[in-house]
Parts: C-alpha cells; sequence; structure tokens
C-alpha cells in the first residue's frame, strides 16, 4: 500500500487507527495505552484522543525511524508501575478482547509471547527460480500482533539490541536473540494485517458488521448402482418401497453419493472412493446422510463449506416425486444447510439405456461450496 496512508485510512467509518486503540479500549486486560505515531500525526492523533475523552490512553507519542525505535518511545512512555506490555501493530484492527487476553497470560506466565496461526499455504524453499524442497508446515507459524512482554524482559531485549547495533523485524525476535523463552499462543486468522488494497474490503466487511466476500467453487458428482433383488432402495435417505433395491457396500444411495462427489470434487479433496473404498469395513452398510455428514467434515478441513446442491435421479421405476420432500429433508440436515439450498429432481430415460431397462438407477449432482478470504487454499 506504498503512497497510502493505512492508519488513518477510513474503514467502517473511522480511521483504521481507531478500531485497533478501540479494541484496548474494551479490554478489561488493558489499564493504559500509549499510541505511537509519525511527527505529522502526532497533534492531530492528540486532539482526538482529548476530544473523545480516552482517559486510558495516556499519552500520544513520536516514534521513531525504525519499528524497534518507536516501540522503545512507547514503553518509555509507559506509567512506571505497568508489568505487563503489549506491542500491537496498529494495521490489524480485527484483534478481539480474547485474542489480547491470551496473550497478558501467556506473557505474565512465560514473560514473552506472541500469537500465532499455522500457514494453509505450502512453503517451498527455492534459488536461482527453482523449488529446492518443501518446508514442514507442522513447525511454523505467522506471528501476529498484540506481542507481550514481561516489561524487564522486553528493557533487557531492547538494551541487547543497542548494544549489538541489531534490528529486528518485532519485538519477540530481539528477546528470542537474549534466549528468553517466548511463549507461541493461539492466533486468530481474521486478525488480519492491512497490507495491500483489497485487504480492506475485508476488514470492512467485518468490522461493519457484514461478511467478507466469499470464494467459490463448483464440482460435479455421477454415481450409479445396480438393481438387484433382496436389497432395500434408499435415496436421499428415504427407504422407497420397490421390489428390487440398489447393490453396493454401503447402504447404494446412489443420490447421496453422488453430491459427495460434486462436494469433494468442488473442493479439490479426492473423491468418494478415496475417502469410502469399498475394502473397509468402516463404511459397510453405511448410510448416504453419513457420508454426507462425513464429506462435510472433510470440506471444513479444507476451509470450505456447502452453499448449495442441485442434483439429478434418473429411474424408470419407481415414481419417485412423492419423496423429494423428505429426501430434501434428510440431505438438508447432512449438509447442514436449508432446506431452500438443495434441489432433487427426478426423470426417467424413455426406457432407454440402462436405467430404462430397470437395470440400475443414476444420480448426478452439482454443489457450489464456498470459503471465507481469511482461510486459503492449498495448491
Amino acid at each position: 500500500m506504498a503512497g497510502i496512508d493505512k492508519v488513518m485510512t477510513r474503514v467502517a467509518g473511522k480511521p483504521l487507527v481507531w478500531h485497533s486503540v478501540e479494541a484496548f479500549l474494551r479490554s478489561d486486560e488493558i489499564d493504559e495505552i500509549v499510541i505511537v505515531t509519525r511527527a505529522d500525526l502526532e497533534e492531530r492523533l492528540r486532539r482526538e484522543v482529548d476530544d473523545r475523552g480516552l482517559t486510558k490512553v495516556r499519552r500520544v507519542v513520536r516514534g521513531g525511524e525504525t519499528r524497534q525505535e518507536s516501540s522503545r518511545h512507547g514503553l518509555a512512555a509507559l506509567s512506571r508501575d505497568v508489568d505487563i506490555v503489549l506491542v500491537h501493530d496498529a494495521a490489524r484492527p480485527l484483534v478481539t478482547g480474547e485474542l489480547i487476553e491470551r496473550v497478558v497470560r501467556a506473557a505474565a506466565t512465560d514473560g514473552a509471547a506472541v500469537p500465532g496461526v499455522a500457514p494453509v499455504s505450502t512453503i517451498k524453499t527455492f534459488a536461482d527460480g527453482a523449488s529446492l524442497g518443501t518446508v514442514d508446515r507442522t513447525t511454523l507459524r505467522e506471528a501476529q500482533t498484540p506481542q507481550g512482554f514481561r516489561r524487564d524482559v522486553l528493557a533487557r531485549a531492547f538494551a541487547a539490541a543497542i548494544r549489538d547495533g541489531y534490528d529486528g523485524t518485532d519485538e519477540t525476535s530481539l528477546v528470542e536473540r537474549t534466549g528468553e523463552r517466548v511463549a507461541i499462543v493461539e492466533g486468530d486468522r481474521r486478525n488480519l494485517k492491512i497490507t495491500v488494497p483489497d485487504d480492506l474490503a475485508v476488514a470492512e466487511a467485518f468490522l461493519s458488521g457484514g461478511q467478507p466476500p466469499r470464494r467459490t467453487r463448483i464440482g460435479f458428482g455421477q454415481d450409479v448402482h445396480r438393481l438387484v433383488e433382496g436389497r432395500p432402495l434408499v435415496l436421499g435417505g428415504v427407504t422407497i418401497p420397490h421390489t428390487k433395491g440398489l447393490l453396493g457396500h454401503s447402504d447404494a444411495d446412489v443420490l447421496a453419493h453422488a453430491i459427495c462427489d460434486a462436494l469433494l470434487g468442488a473442493a479439490g479433496a479426492g473423491d468418494l472412493g478415496e475417502h469410502f473404498p469399498d475394502t473397509d469395513d468402516e463404511w459397510k452398510g453405511a448410510a448416504g446422510a453419513t457420508l454426507i455428514a462425513r464429506t462435510v467434515e472433510i470440506l471444513s478441513g479444507f476451509g470450505y463449506v456447502p452453499v448449495n446442491v442441485d442434483a439429478m435421479v434418473s429411474a424408470q421405476a419407481p415414481r419417485l416425486a412423492s419423496w423429494r420432500p423428505e429426501m430434501v429433508k434428510n440431505l438438508a440436515e447432512a449438509l447442514r444447510l436449508p432446506e431452500s439450498s438443495v434441489s432433487v429432481k427426478f426423470g426417467t430415460t424413455e426406457r432407454l439405456g440402462f436405467e430404462g431397462r430397470e437395470e440400475g438407477i443414476s444420480a448426478t449432482a452439482v454443489a457450489l461450496v464456498a470459503t471465507l478470504p481469511s482461510t486459503s487454499e492449498n495448491p
């Protein structure tokens, strides 16, 4: 966002900086606040603090040439009796009281704490334009703010950095080099840092009480099962009176299976056979609704939720339309969707093909899934 004054950009009716400040004003964990700013904003922010009667804001002070120097100025401006210090980036306006509390408690216990979230994208090392390897993401966390410290721990870290001429990327990097333990607490994916203009739209949606734009993906699914005697006919979780039923390892609910495949395809999460193989006794006789519910859980792991489903069942016999409401109800419950988001249609093949000869039943489905921008797709 070069050329844009981030902290004074208006988002949801007020400058970005005030959203960050107000989160700390609301927190019972915070006794006083120091705002560190550029020289040209110092008087403006001081007037706004006075006009709004923000007594918890102790001072507005001028920052330095670097983040490290600015944080040191802020530390010096705090009251002498402050024991726990939090350093927060004003460009993170979505910080919550719960996150503030977690950091305060961890800093009090461990001396220093940083919130972090696990990276969701695959991380590569590279050189000369070529990939060298894939990093184990289980050992990585993306650092956020606020970062918390016992005052003496942070003061010693600043002193060591000045002595050694070291300029760190954040305050915990200064503490780490002194050998002090820095606890990692669970961060918050909504606590994004406003870095590029598109981030402002996401923050605007959250801060104005709306929902952020959703990425959507579409998937297609298809399934076929043979009709045989001695099996129940189950479609959409409804047992249909008929002389034959569908053959399969599970309950052979061809409608539910097509929906599962569509959902998995939309999320890029494999297919029905991969997750529910007919060689696995866990799924022997499993109800279609059970497979759908498990598929929804799989989608969640990929950062997606179902939005709507449209399915078509092709069967010469029996007539199925009268069972539609019950099927829609069952499918909607398994999908965790309103019934209005589930469509089921039926048709014959005019006695053409295996469906027309009543040798089997087929189903196709299209599914729309969506995710919030706070989660990312794995490449």
